[in-house]
């Protein structure tokens, strides 16, 4: 019964954990490139210049080569794209791994408990057993499919580079 609740609480916790990680990310490539008092100025840089782009668009009727700023954390250049895959992969690598050793463990636990009954207990480790093939089956698979994914997105990636060549 405590075991279940210390377990909700870590996986809240490792959420929790998540999101803030990915939240100071994100406010490391929005914020400005300067110190504060520095900043200030980039500020008021940024300010005027779109204030001359929206002039140019509207009064004049201009276009303008502007790329409106996306998502910033999706990057332009090839080898920040592939730092990326690299981090990806091996987070994915990670977190799989560490499934699998929680299942194995929770595994392990059921095969050390010692029932009175034991035809429950050849039961649970048949199960046991089961569910560490199937994890380990479904750990080939993702791999399996984040290696076609993979292929996938070099593909794209050349057709891409032709694209704009």
């Amino acid at each position: 019964m405590f075991s279940k609740r210390f377990n909700e609480v870590y996986d809240d916790t490792k959420n929790i954990w998540f999101t803030q990680r990915y939240l100071f990310t994100r406010e490391y490539f929005i914020r400005s490139p300067f110190m504060p008092p520095i900043s200030l100025i980039y500020d008021i840089y940024y300010l005027v210049y779109v204030f001359i782009r929206w002039v140019k668009r509207t009064c004049l009727k201009k276009e303008t080569n502007f790329r409106p700023r996306v998502y910033k954390i999706i990057p332009t250049k090839a080898n920040i794209i592939k730092t990326l895959y690299d981090f990806e992969e091996s987070s994915t690598n990670e977190y799989a791994h560490e499934e699998v050793k929680a299942m194995l463990t929770e595994s392990t636990k059921s095969k050390n408990r010692s029932d009175f009954d034991s035809k429950d207990k050849t039961e649970d480790v048949v199960k046991s057993d089961v569910d560490s093939s199937n994890a380990l089956n479904a750990l080939k698979q993702v791999q399996k499919d984040l290696a076609k994914l993979n292929v996938i997105i070099d593909e794209m990636n050349g057709q891409l580079e032709v694209a704009i060549a």
